[in-house]
């Protein structure tokens, strides 16, 4: 794949000529993929998280947080260049940079087409930036293919495994535009029912995903507890790589549950996850592009670099 985010971290130039470079990568890119008829892997995703669009234009440039649609224009631009291209892409929420203004999603639709243009799926989660009513404005696909209503809820059909992308977003009522809202994750009790059906009458086994961490949900981490079926959990928010055991099932006490964290795409740990999976097992690799800061700089701390090293060939795996 290029190299694209280690010479973000690296490189002295504008963050306006690096948008350049981006959207130009993307032109080459897709332009090879058409050319040489890229073959598409269905047992391959890649997992994003946080990458947090701001919609609300000046000059053609974000207002807030103008980098970020770079370091996702980066991303895609190493997405396309993948052989073979991934079948997926998965965004684990926070898809809007704030509040989950409608102009958001608009913008970041625009970005992610490119993706799409190659016949790449990408499905979109719920973070705690998001809001479900612009999302569903903009993305009105989710309104009717949601397995659980008023909740953003996907199956990914994966060749091995279904993946479920639930909604964690605890959306305080009544919200005005511009208004914060809980932080914390929250799973319905109407997913919580959804998912036993699903899993009752499922005979394939069950990645779970969410934007929240598992800890903070007690009903799913109980559910997932309670469910031999489920493989693991892949969550973001936090915009850090973690891989840890969280649940040890009550009935097999030698029998762990996984859980990976994600990094975003703009700071804190910096990148995307590839996920391949075979009969036996799902592969989660970490391909690091930098940390906490992308913005080209001339001397970035010793410690941003040595975290960037010991995340070049993070991986681990989740036994199907």
């Amino acid at each position: 794949m290029l190299s694209l985010g280690g010479a973000a971290l690296a490189s002295s130039a504008s963050a306006a000529l690096l948008d350049k470079a981006a959207e130009a990568a993307i032109v080459k890119a897709k332009t090879n993929a058409k050319r040489n008829k890229r073959k598409i892997d269905p047992a391959t995703a890649v997992l994003l998280s946080d990458i947090h669009i701001c919609g609300e234009l000046e000059n053609g440039k974000s207002k807030h947080y103008p980098y970020n649609p770079t370091c996702l224009k980066l991303r895609i631009a190493e997405i396309l260049s993948m052989r073979p291209l991934p079948a997926n892409v998965l965004v684990f929420g926070d898809v809007a940079w704030d509040y989950g203004l409608e102009e958001d999603y608009r913008y970041a639709a625009e970005l992610l087409s490119e993706l799409e243009q190659v016949g790449i799926r990408v499905t979109l989660g719920m973070g705690n930036h998001d809001r479900r009513t612009p999302f569903f404005n903009v993305f009105p696909q989710y309104a009717s293919s949601t397995k659980v209503a008023d909740r953003v809820v996907s199956v990914v059909e994966m060749p091995h495994f279904n993946f479920v992308m639930l909604d964690s977003l605890a959306e305080l009522p009544n919200l005005r535009p511009r208004q914060a809202t809980t932080v914390t994750g929250n799973i319905s009790g109407g997913q919580i029912e959804w998912l036993q059906e699903f899993v009752k009458n499922s005979t394939r086994r069950v990645v779970l995903g969410a934007h929240h961490p598992l800890g903070e949900m007690a009903n799913l981490e109980q559910f997932i507890a309670q469910t031999p079926a489920v493989a693991g959990y892949v969550y973001g928010h936090t915009h850090i790589w973690d891989k840890s055991a969280r649940v040890i099932r009550p009935r097999k006490g030698l029998h762990m549950v996984q859980t990976v964290g994600l990094p975003a795409t703009f700071y804190g740990d910096i990148g995307f996850v590839i996920m391949r999976s075979t009969p036996q097992s799902v592969m989660f690799e970490y391909a690091s592009k930098g940390f906490w800061w992308p913005q080209p700089m001339e001397n970035p701390p010793a410690e941003w670099l040595v975290r960037a090293e010991d995340l070049a060939e993070e991986r681990c795996r989740f036994l199907l």
